[in-house]
């Protein structure tokens, strides 16, 4: 949890929907996070669980301009993704066996907060590009409600 005392405890609920080499991957999680409002973002943060193990921590930043997620998984993996509609953006993988170049290519951004309920959804699909050639199709869906 956020030690931030402006931190808001919120049920955190994620789909990510993965299209890979004709296979499609459906990842469900219903973790608790902290929600923070910092400046001209609003903060999420959780902990991923698998397996009642604690896998990865998570940060989404957002604001009006794009989202921005952090993820540092168990095992050296860590990631950090901006999700803009109107920009690609290039990014490292750090995996345990050294880094990957990835292109990050928006293709749908849509998000909806209730300030007065602390409630939101998040939806975003997108590519992932790596050496001119498309990794796989992504699509993310996540809600959030104190």
């Amino acid at each position: 949890m956020d030690k931030n005392e402006n931190a808001q405890k919120v049920v955190v609920n994620l789909k990510t929907t993965i299209f890979q080499d004709a296979e499609r991957e459906d990842f469900i999680f219903e973790e608790v996070g902290s929600l923070v409002q910092m400046n001209n973002g609003l903060y999420l943060r959780f902990t991923e669980h698998q397996d009642n193990q604690a896998v990865a921590n998570v940060t989404l930043k957002i604001t009006d301009e794009h989202v921005q997620l952090t993820r540092q998984a168990n095992g050296g993996h860590h990631s950090r993704m901006i999700f803009d509609k109107n920009k690609d953006h290039d990014t490292i993988y750090q995996t345990e066996y050294g880094p990957i170049k990835i292109l990050v290519k928006t293709k749908e951004l849509n998000y909806n907060y209730n300030e007065d309920i602390m409630n939101g959804k998040l939806g975003i699909d997108y590519e992932l590009h790596s050496g001119g050639m498309i990794v796989g199709e992504y699509n993310l869906t996540l809600q959030f409600s104190a």
